[in-house]
């Protein structure tokens, strides 16, 4: 059960809207984003029918999926930190989750997807509104008590519920009210205590010590994960010697 009322009152949103259907909260949240004068505004559906992921990539969800966007200010954000609050955000969900199943090992793969015993659980989309680019648009989504057996074979593959890694359905709802209060916390401190969180995005990296390759939107680049520089990037020991990564996606690793 997802309240409203109670997340208004326990968390840092100012407006909460929680939908039995929509085909994307982040696009709702886009449409609002030049509108909406209650900041956090929050946007949560039961059930999303067209969820998006970076780039071309959907996000496959189902009912029991915990979907949910937040239109936030930029402004309190330090300019060159905005681009962090992706990775901000999954190790975020990281620390709630892994109270939520402290039997199961939790990481951070960059830059924003969530994994849960080795298979991915969540993801985080991060926008900023063409007509508001003060604004910045955080769409998450976690599967918690979602069934997998409907989904495409490779979701099934690569994919989990945290339902089935702690044996019991979860409190959607709970999660919920955590996660935003952990944000509030964590937006806090990527200014006053960036240290700290590097250290926490580093110990929870999924990739440090792999070989994974990278597509930058131009090349492929494969190397050993040497895990996160002091500015979020993603640092690869390559043939060519080190080499940071500020965007990119990675797509494959072992």
């Amino acid at each position: 059960m997802i309240d409203p009322h109670r997340i208004e009152r326990d968390t840092f949103v100012a407006r909460a809207e929680v939908h039995a259907e929509l085909p994307s909260t982040n696009d709702r949240a886009l449409r609002l984003a030049g509108t909406s004068t209650d900041l956090p505004h929050l946007i949560a559906a039961l059930r999303q029918t067209s969820g998006r992921g970076r780039g071309a990539n959907r996000w496959w969800s189902a009912e029991g999926a915990l979907t949910f966007s937040l239109i936030l200010d930029a402004a309190p954000v330090p300019a060159e930190r905005l681009p962090l609050i992706g990775l901000l955000t999954g190790g975020t969900v990281c620390e709630v989750v892994a109270a939520a199943v402290p039997e199961a090992d939790v990481r951070l793969k960059w830059p924003n997807d969530v994994y849960v015993a080795g298979r991915k659980a969540g993801g985080i989309l991060v926008e900023v509104p063409h007509e508001s680019p003060n604004r910045l648009v955080v769409g998450i989504g976690l599967n918690v008590n979602v069934s997998l057996h409907g989904a495409p074979d490779d979701v099934r593959r690569r994919a989990t519920a945290l339902c089935d890694v702690a044996g019991t359905p979860l409190p959607a709802g709970e999660l919920l009210i955590g996660i935003l209060q952990q944000l509030q916390t964590d937006l806090d401190r990527l200014e006053t205590d960036f240290a700290s969180v590097l250290a926490e995005w580093r110990r929870r990296c999924l990739l440090t010590g792999r070989c994974a390759t990278l597509h930058d939107g131009t090349r492929t680049i494969t190397g050993t994960c040497l895990g996160y520089d002091d500015d979020g990037s993603l640092l690869l020991q390559t043939v060519a010697g080190p080499r940071r990564f500020r965007s990119g996606v990675v797509e494959a690793w072992e």
